[in-house]
């Protein structure tokens, strides 16, 4: 792989862990804090992810509105702006409404330059290894959060919530300038050059008329409740420390499985992409998906200290299925071409419900004064994602590769 690609490589994994891993990813480390100071509760706090990933995911749904060739580098700066702007202003409030407001801010903008974005510019550069360069990029939301997570602590301890939001968005900015300086273009043929491992433009035409052909609506359906069981069964890992007390094991365990589950969040994304190239998407989706099953039956009915590390470690492939399966799906369903009118919305449908699911979560234990429930709504969840993945790919890949042979 020529230097170029590996410069555009790591123009994109600097937007997701300048958008997500930045935002998302350590944002419990300020919850305290803030809460303490400003006198609120650690619910109110925390409504500041939940309107953050609401945001990102319109955010999301209007990328591809906006990615246009001419306007690239304006859009980069625009929004690199916008989310340092928002996360720098964050220091200076008293309020928790302006707080919402700003954090909302900042997720549109993040969510414009995220998880749609970086993959249709991955779409376009690297028709070889694709899987595993979306899995890399993906993986760097959850490497920024394992690297800055303690760093912002750290700061946060010695100087303060406030200069921890003004750091991260000196951070932010950092993270982006590759994207703004090196990256040359959506398409490399508008610049005159290939995708790695494409040797002819051929591909284009079959994509142009790929692209008139309709959309099949209850694939689009059954690819939301997909991304819908990936992203919500994610929130269950904030939940840990809670579930291995549920069991009697101490808090040392539940923070260790929190931290094995974050180690599993970037490692399970690389293998994952590695795994789609080699054996194929089918194959490796429902391994992961088996996996994810067996983790949960395992933390509910073996809460032996080792075997909850095993099931933490488990569990924690639901992020790779929810970016990386999900990226996947959409686009062998529905091909290169329409894969920026489906995707948004497929990936809107699973992060609103993983907002919303964390939340869920702690009104079921309310009710139920348990995880039982919940662990049991996701073996649920598992089973309709590994029954989508076999119809899907018995029928919807199938179709669209005999629709793709008859361009």
């Amino acid at each position: 792989m020529k230097g170029k690609y590996i410069v555009i490589i790591a123009a994109l994994c600097g937007l997701i862990a300048s958008g997500v891993g930045l935002i998302t990813n350590i944002a419990g480390s300020f919850f305290t804090p803030i809460a303490e100071e400003l006198g609120l509760l650690r619910g109110a706090v925390s409504m500041n992810v939940t309107i953050g990933n609401l945001c990102f995911a319109a955010g999301g749904m209007m990328s591809p509105r906006v990615m246009k060739e001419k306007n690239l580098k304006t859009m980069l700066i625009a929004m690199t702006a916008l989310i340092a702007g928002s996360t720098a202003l964050l220091a200076l409030c008293n309020n928790v409404f302006l707080m919402y407001v700003l954090n909302g801010l900042r997720g549109f903008a993040s969510g414009i330059v995220g998880f749609v974005f970086v993959t249709i510019v991955i779409n376009h550069w690297f028709f070889k290894n694709n899987a595993l360069v979306t899995s890399i990029a993906m993986g760097f939301s959850g490497l920024a959060g394992a690297v800055f997570s303690p760093v912002m602590s750290s700061i946060i301890a010695s100087s303060g919530w406030r200069t921890a939001y003004v750091i991260s968005a000196v951070l932010m900015v950092l993270l982006n300038l590759p994207a703004i300086f090196f990256l040359p273009a959506i398409d490399p043929y508008v610049k005159g050059q290939k995708p790695y491992g494409e040797k002819t433009a051929a591909v284009n035409t079959a994509a142009e008329v790929q692209e008139s052909l309709p959309i099949n609506k209850m694939l689009v359906a059954m690819l939301c409740v997909f991304a819908v069981c990936g992203a919500a069964s994610t929130s269950i890992t904030q939940h840990f420390p809670g579930v291995a007390a549920e069991s009697g094991l101490d808090a040392s365990v539940g923070a260790t499985m929190l931290s094995i589950c974050m180690f599993v969040n970037t490692g399970g994304k690389i293998v994952l992409g590695a795994l789609v190239d080699k054996i194929g998407a089918r194959i490796s989706m429902s391994i992961y998906t088996v996996l994810v099953f067996a983790g949960v039956l395992m933390m509910m009915f073996i809460p032996s200290r080792a075997v909850m590390f095993v099931a933490a470690a488990c569990i924690g492939l639901t992020y790779s299925m929810a970016t990386v399966g999900t990226v996947t799906l959409s686009k062998e369903v529905f091909g290169m071409a329409n894969y920026g009118r489906t995707y948004p919305t497929i990936n809107m449908c699973g992060t609103m419900c993983s907002a919303a699911f964390s939340s869920i979560i702690g009104f079921i234990y309310d009710a139920t004064g348990g995880y039982t429930v919940t662990l049991m709504i996701i073996l649920a969840m598992m089973i309709t994602a590994f029954a989508i993945i076999t119809y899907v790919y018995t029928n919807g890949v199938k179709k669209h590769k005999e629709r793709k042979e008859n361009i």
